[in-house]
């Protein structure tokens, strides 16, 4: 695992197997989070959304991390 401790922004795969954990601990520290994933595994982007995270399908990757970072 990486140190994120000076993390200020976290792009994370919603199938890795820590993903959930992940993301809770970058949202309870204030750092935003967007986390990608397959539009057929639905159930993992609206269980990142429901932990804090900006979740979309692969496809709408670029875009949104563009209008994020804007």
């Amino acid at each position: 695992m990486l140190d994120d401790a000076g993390c200020e922004f976290a792009v994370l795969d919603a199938e890795a197997p820590d993903a959930l954990t992940r993301i809770r601990g970058f949202v309870t520290r204030g750092i935003p989070v967007l986390v990608y994933g397959p539009h057929v595994r639905a159930e993992l982007l609206r269980a990142a959304r429901e932990a804090g995270a900006v979740a979309v399908p692969n496809s709408q990757v670029e875009a949104t991390l563009r209008d994020l970072l804007a």
